[in-house]
Order: structure tokens, then sequence, then C-alpha cells
């Protein structure tokens, strides 16, 4: 419980009065968090207005977060595209000041996910991809090494158990046998990430704690798009 309570706490703007944070034993609950939030952003999209349920969506998956996901991808872009060296790209992530890059990649995650949320009514796929993109952190922390000898990120770099192994299987095979359209979101998540992944360790060797955001907001925007084609391709209602 006290994992979960982290998770919580760091993921979300969901503060328990009284509960002390683990970093390391919090890893084990981002896709239960995850859950959380996509069952929030369904529930959105359920009572909202259709003609206003996108935008609200899109606000919901920014003030849940505390745009806590948003600023690490701004950051990254920043310095991933930056063209300088390991060092320099891990000093520029550090600058509190958004820079052009920093802003176009927020600019289209946020685009993206509000045309996503125009074409998509299945409730399993909204609930299904704010777990997967949680999932992803948990994935590149326990592939790349942190690249920094100190920081945020750091507090969650433990100790690899089986239950991290546990949580992603047992939520991958939950949302499978949900709905169909998983399995692929599925397939198309372990690419993305191997990709990401690959991309990661050659510009830094590694991951940081911004990193680890900017991974999940493309991820989850990447995944909302797939949906959106892949049903489109079905001709199966979005």
């Amino acid at each position: 419980m006290k994992g979960f309570l982290s998770a919580l706490g760091f993921l979300t703007i969901i503060r328990i009065p009284g509960s002390s944070f683990d970093g390391s034993a919090s890893v084990r609950s981002f896709g239960w968090v995850g859950l959380l939030i996509g069952c929030g952003l369904a529930l959105v999209h359920w009572l909202a207005p259709a003609s206003i349920a996108p935008l609200l969506m899109v606000l919901y998956l920014v003030v849940i977060t505390g745009a806590l996901h948003l600023d690490g991808l701004a950051d990254s872009a920043d310095a991933l595209f930056s063209h300088r060296d390991r060092q320099r790209k891990l000093e520029i992530m550090r600058d509190v000041h958004v820079g052009t890059m920093g802003v176009v990649a927020v600019v289209l995650v946020l685009g993206g996910k509000l045309y996503a949320f125009m074409h998509l009514e299945n409730l399993w796929i909204l609930v299904a991809v704010p777990v997967l993109a949680r999932l992803s952190m948990v994935v590149a922390m326990h592939l790349l090494p942190y690249a920094r000898g100190e920081g945020l990120a750091s507090s969650f770099y433990g100790k690899r158990t089986p239950w991290l192994l546990v949580q992603f299987l047992a939520l991958s095979v939950l949302l499978g046998a949900g709905y169909q359209i998983t399995l692929a979101l599925l397939a198309v998540f372990v690419v993305f990430v191997a990709l990401v992944l690959w991309w990661y360790r050659r510009m830094i060797g590694g991951f940081t704690g911004d990193m680890l955001g900017a991974l999940c907001e493309t991820c989850e925007l990447v995944l909302f798009v797939a949906a959106v084609v892949i049903l489109s391709g079905q001709g199966t209602p979005l």
C-alpha cells in the first residue's frame, strides 16, 4: 500500500495526508495508477457533452498529472534535439527555461491527443492507453541505466524485482482480455518503446526523469492515434 500511495502522489495531484514517499516501492504500482487515470479519462468522456468532451479529456490528463510529464517532454525535446554533446544535453534538461523545441513538442502532443479524442468512442481504449504509457516508464527503468549521479528519478531506480514483471503481465492480460484492439496496441507499444529506448541510449546512454516523462507522453499519444488508425482501417466503430 505504501508503494501505491507513493506512486499515486507522484504520478497524480492526489495526495493522501500522512503517507510517506518511497520511490523504489512506488514503481511497482505505476501501472495500477495508470489504470485509475484511464478510468477517470473514460468517465470524463462518458459524462461530458460530446461537443467539448475532447477538450475536457485533454485538460483532465494535464490537470490530473500536474503537467509533470509535459514538463519532462519539453525539457527532453530541448535537450535531445539540440545537437550538443551528452553532458550539454544533460545540462539543458535542468534549465528552467523552455526553448522552441520544447514548445513545439508540447503543442504537437496535446494537439495529437485532441485529434484522437475527437475520433475515439471506445471506453476500453481510453482506460488501456494510460496504463501502457505508465508501464513504459517501468520498462525504461529496467532496461536502461540512470544517466545522472543524482536527481529526482534516482529514487525510483531501486532493486529490480519479479513483481515489476508480474505487474506488466497482469495488466497486459487484463487489457488484452477486455478488448481485441488492445492486443494490437500492445504490439505498437512494444515497437515504439523499443525504438525510443534505443534512441535514448544513443543520445544519452540512459534515461533521466525528464526523459521518462517524455516517454510517457509520447507513448500515450502514439497509442491513442494508433487506435484511431487501426479501428478506422478495420471499419470498426471508434
